[in-house]
């Protein structure tokens, strides 16, 4: 295998305490880059589950361009991980993560988390 095929995956971890008033997260994240031949740049992310009663998750994104964060999953995330596949080579992308309760409320934000696509 050419070592010029290879490309980076960012793993990111992050932690959210409860689905109701969640304070932000205080852990920090566990961010490695694992190689990958010939496959495109993905950001995963991943979490521990809410001691609450929760129907999932929803993951938020913005870009170093971006002001607003916006929701990259397009239905609850039921389990406590999450692909980004649309990351690009070069950009800056910001996370963070919101337990959803049984009646469709929203935690708090979790801890933002930044990762730099190589």
């Amino acid at each position: 295998m050419k070592l010029g095929l290879l490309r980076n995956v960012a793993i990111l971890a992050i932690l959210l305490p409860t689905a109701q008033s969640l304070p932000p997260a205080a852990a920090q994240p566990a961010l490695m880059r694992l190689p990958t031949a010939g496959k495109p740049h993905t950001v995963t992310l991943t979490w521990k589950s809410s001691p609450s009663r929760v129907s999932g998750y929803n993951v938020y994104r913005k870009s170093k361009s971006e002001t607003d964060y916006r929701k990259i999953n397009s239905s609850l995330v039921p389990g406590l991980k999450y692909t980004d596949t649309s990351v690009e080579s070069g950009a800056t992308y910001r996370y963070m993560v919101r337990a959803v309760d049984t009646e469709g409320h929203e935690s708090v934000n979790s801890q933002e988390f930044t990762v730099v696509i190589p």
